[in-house]
């Protein structure tokens, strides 16, 4: 996501998820960057994941409130 490269972002967050499906931060992640690419749908989905996994991890609520 720092190069502005919101499909390779999701390719590689979706690679991280394959590794460690408990991974909150990856998931809040890649909803940040289907955000960007506007599938909303999507990006709720990844948020409420990461929410169910951290309960605690506010980015994932600002995220999904987004």
């Amino acid at each position: 996501m720092l190069r502005n490269d919101t499909n390779e972002a999701i390719e590689d967050l979706t690679k991280a998820i394959e590794l460690n499906p408990r991974y909150a931060e990856a998931y809040a992640g890649r909803g940040t960057a289907k955000a960007d690419k506007r599938d909303f749908t999507g990006a709720i989905e990844d948020f409420t994941i990461a929410i169910e996994l951290q309960p605690s991890y506010a980015m994932a609520y600002i995220g999904r409130a987004a």
